[in-house]
């Protein structure tokens, strides 16, 4: 077999960090999710919020 090049040693080993990065967010989110700290309280986006700004942004032009 033929040696990796330093370069794909590295490489592999920022993803294997990435990796670990992104399963300990995943579980630090979900266990917030299950013990209440994070609850959705209303919507962020939705379209009816949209059409009242831009109504409000009309009748404050004229």
């Amino acid at each position: 077999m033929y040696r990796r090049p330093k370069f794909l040693e590295i490489l592999l080993e920022i993803r294997e960090q990435m990796s670990r990065d992104v399963d300990y967010d995943v579980d630090l989110f979900a266990e917030m999710v299950r013990s209440g700290k994070i609850a959705r309280k209303e919507k962020k986006f939705g379209l009816d919020k949209v059409k009242n700004k831009k109504d409000d942004k009309k009748i404050k032009k004229i």
